[in-house]
């Protein structure tokens, strides 16, 4: 029922302020969700926690007036497309508070975000993002699978049910992709 009734709402031709004030209570346990599923900390900057995280892609996406959404699917990869650069903007900002800082030492992160039980730095973040950039003007469909998954948060059979894929084609999208990824970042 709540896929069909976000469908509705986002198949409206103008989204408005009402409009959202709609959605928001249908989707906001999912975003949380696929907030929490990227399971990310920090260290010395607390103000972007799962619940921020999902209050920032929210309002990124509200405040877009030329948003044209095509359903609950599309809705929940603009989501994560939001989540990828309020992330990215975070580690630009911790980087430039690490170089304003007279005291930083070399060897300390004041940023962590960890995925998939491994921990990324600031800097880690930006040169997956770039990275990530190359492998969309490669393939776009194996950069929208490592979108959903490493900054939505969704598991493979979500990401081939959002594709319109088997999941084993996600499975070997995921592989190829990352070995793009690491292949440019060693």
């Amino acid at each position: 029922m709540q896929a069909a009734q976000i469908t509705e709402i986002l198949n409206k031709e103008k989204i408005d302020s009402d409009t959202w004030n709609q959605i928001l209570p249908i989707v906001y346990n999912q975003l949380k969700v696929i907030a929490r599923n990227v399971k990310f900390g920090h260290r010395s900057n607390e103000n972007l926690n799962t619940t921020s995280l999902v209050h920032e892609a929210y309002i990124k996406l509200q405040k877009n007036d030329n948003l044209n959404v095509e359903g609950t699917k599309h809705f929940y990869s603009l989501a994560a497309m939001a989540m990828r650069q309020i992330l990215v903007d975070a580690a630009r900002s911790q980087l430039r508070l690490k170089r304003t800082k007279e005291d930083t030492s070399d060897n300390e992160q004041d940023f962590i975000l960890e995925i998939n039980n491994q921990v990324t730095t600031s800097n880690e973040i930006l040169e997956i993002d770039k990275t990530l950039t190359n492998l969309e003007d490669l393939s776009p469909r194996l950069a929208d699978v490592v979108i959903k998954h490493f900054y939505g948060g969704y598991t493979f059979e979500q990401i081939a049910q959002f594709s319109n894929i088997s999941k084993r084609t996600v499975i070997r999208d995921w592989k190829k992709a990352k070995a793009f990824i690491y292949a440019q970042l060693t």
